[in-house]
């Protein structure tokens, strides 16, 4: 019996002791390519334009932006201000409630200049992908695949990398930052 005891505290000694620290976490990385190809995995090219009609000059200009000014919602939507382009392109987005797959870009004066279709099928599941899409054609102008929160690629629609999104830091192919980004608070006036 001494035996067995003495063999089963030397076999367990040899074994390999883990601990959290110790623990190897697997996860899916993507490459500039491979992101490109589930980006572009089934996407439509061209949005309907029973999607783009009814919202093409936003009829709540005023209120949404005074909601923004004050940092409030409104009802049955979510609006938030945006600037991009080093400040020279500058609007709001509106999300409503019962399509929260769409998100329309406006120009500050209300008129509808882009639209994303977001394909997220469930909150915090990643990847997933957006589509831009043009108020005036309908046609996808770029697409971004978000690998994490804090994670992004975007690319033209010709497929070109426009950017790789670390959080709020893009970057070329090459690795260099190209640009920042920043969700604003308020709108300004025309």
């Amino acid at each position: 019996m001494k035996r067995f005891i003495l063999f089963l505290l030397l076999l367990f000694s040899t074994l390999p002791a883990f601990s959290s620290e110790t623990m190897l976490q697997g996860g899916v990385v993507y490459t500039v390519e491979s992101a490109r190809k589930l980006a572009f995995e089934g996407l439509d090219l061209i949005l309907d334009k029973k999607e783009i009609m009814p919202y093409l000059r936003d009829e709540n200009n005023d209120e949404n932006r005074k909601a923004i000014k004050e940092n409030i919602q409104p009802e049955n939507r979510y609006v938030m201000g945006f600037e991009t382009a080093k400040g020279l392109v500058k609007g709001y987005v509106v999300v409503y409630d019962d399509r929260p797959q769409y998100a329309y870009y406006y120009s500050t004066s209300g008129y509808l200049v882009a639209i994303d279709v977001d394909n997220k099928q469930q909150e915090g599941k990643y990847p997933y992908k957006i589509g831009k899409y043009s108020a005036v054609s309908g046609k996808l102008v770029s697409i971004a695949l978000y690998i994490s929160e804090d994670e992004q690629y975007a690319y033209t629609k010709d497929g070109k990398l426009k950017a790789h999104w670390i959080g709020d830091t893009a970057y070329n192919e090459k690795g260099k930052p190209i640009a920042t980004r920043k969700v604003l608070d308020e709108i300004p006036s025309d």
